[in-house]
């Protein structure tokens, strides 16, 4: 199994280091910093929060860079709309805090280490990391416009919109946050899966891992290595898990099964992704979250979204893999992760439907 390399370690920014440094506050017990509150437009009248999430084995600083050249780039965007432009005073700010068991808030380094690294609760321990991370960013959203008040004269514009991106851990985060959290309305996930089943299994199989090399696989879900009360809290968080349980993800569309079937599915999805939008970026020689773990469920999304689907139009799906791109943050990434913020910023969002 590959390594947990830093992904982010070759990634460089353009932005100017004169950029201002970000302010930082304690939101309900946790460290925050944000980026951008210096760099508003002087009329400012609606304010989006991109929340960035780290990698495992990270820390929040590791996304200040990317926070910072996504800043830049709408700013020298939103400087060359036409003064009657509905987004030229929309005002763009970035979030990032340490994940839980990282950065300030290490309590065991154990429990950031896989199976071959010597812990034999990876699969617990990393689902419980990102889960917690995804209920944060709720919680944050909840609380911050309280903390940023301080920082306006006069009324604080209106927190209109929120985002996310998250890379590796972060991006399996930011999946979680798409389908649970409804103020969060687009997404952009790098190296990420929204199927931790499978994901995990694949791993077993690579870490050699007893409770897999026992029958191929066959009673791993469930095993020591894979408990039960894990694949319940799958199945209230995790996207595959949430749509489908422990059930194979069909080849086929609902509307081969039965009416109730559809109807099941598409109430969960008009209720937790209706309208949204997800940039997904994928390596396609990444061994650590190789593309094959998520292809079933994006596929079966991409089909319900796209043109004829039964779910046509219900959500923007953009899926992308990088051709060569082991488990990192490759500039091509950046670049398409840069332009599906400040496309989102103006307002041109992106095409409901799917997207290769």
């Amino acid at each position: 199994m590959a390594s947990t390399n830093n992904p982010l370690s070759n990634t460089t920014s353009p932005s100017p280091s004169s950029f201002p440094p970000p302010k930082s506050y304690n939101i309900a017990g946790i460290t925050v910093s944000i980026l951008g509150l210096s760099s508003l437009p002087q009329n400012c009248t609606s304010l989006t929060i991109l929340y960035l999430l780290h990698p495992r084995l990270q820390s929040a600083s590791t996304m200040l860079p990317i926070g910072t050249h996504i800043l830049t780039s709408w700013a020298a965007h939103q400087a060359s709309l036409p003064p009657s432009h509905p987004s030229k005073s929309a005002g763009l700010l970035a979030l990032t805090f340490d994940q839980r068991n990282h950065g300030a808030r290490l309590v065991d380094p154990v429990g950031n280490d896989s199976w071959r690294d010597g812990n034999p609760r990876h699969a617990q321990d990393m689902f419980g990391v990102y889960n917690g991370t995804a209920t944060d960013v709720s919680l944050l959203i909840d609380h911050v416009g309280s903390y940023i008040a301080e920082d306006f004269q006069g009324v604080m514009p209106e927190i209109g919109r929120n985002l996310v991106l998250g890379v590796s851990l972060g991006g399996h985060a930011a999946w979680q946050v798409l389908f649970a959290e409804p103020r969060v309305e687009a997404g952009v996930v790098v190296i990420g899966c929204p199927d931790y089943m499978r994901v995990m299994t694949d791993r077993a199989r690579l870490s050699k891992r007893q409770t897999y090399t026992l029958d191929a696989g066959a009673t791993f879900l469930g095993s020591r290595d894979f408990p039960p009360s894990l694949l319940s809290a799958i199945q209230k968080w995790d996207p595959r898990g949430i749509l489908f349980g422990a059930r194979e993800i069909p080849s086929h569309p609902p509307t081969q099964d039965s009416p109730r079937e559809e109807a099941r599915l598409k109430d969960i999805l008009e209720s937790r992704v209706k309208g949204k939008s997800v940039l997904v970026c994928s390596g396609g020689a990444d061994k650590l979250v190789p593309y094959k773990a998520s292809e079933p469920f994006l596929g079966w999304l991409k089909e319900a979204v796209g043109r004829g689907g039964w779910w046509e139009g219900g959500m923007g799906v953009r899926d992308v893999v990088y051709e060569g791109a082991g488990h990192e943050f490759t500039e091509a990434m950046v670049k398409d992760s840069v332009k599906f913020v400040v496309e989102l910023m103006e307002g041109r969002g992106v095409e409901k439907g799917s997207k290769i």
